[in-house]
């Protein structure tokens, strides 16, 4: 699951909103807001505001935005 909500984070480079994610996906909002949270904390993807962005690099995207919890 975690590799499904990744690599559709990263097809969105202008941000995703978790009931975007639940659409396609067809997950519950419960079990995508777990996900992602495991994916923020672990800097594989970065949340500003309500959207999930994917990260450039170590360095890249997290820094340049910081990061939103």
């Amino acid at each position: 699951m975690e590799d499904a909500v990744r690599k559709f984070i990263n097809t969105q480079p202008d941000g995703v909103k978790i009931s975007e994610m639940e659409e396609t996906l067809r997950q519950s909002r419960l079990r995508l807001g777990y996900v992602t949270r495991k994916l923020l904390n672990e800097g594989k993807v970065v949340k500003i505001e309500n959207k999930y962005y994917p990260t450039v690099s170590n360095e890249g995207v997290s820094e340049a935005r910081g990061n939103n919890y």
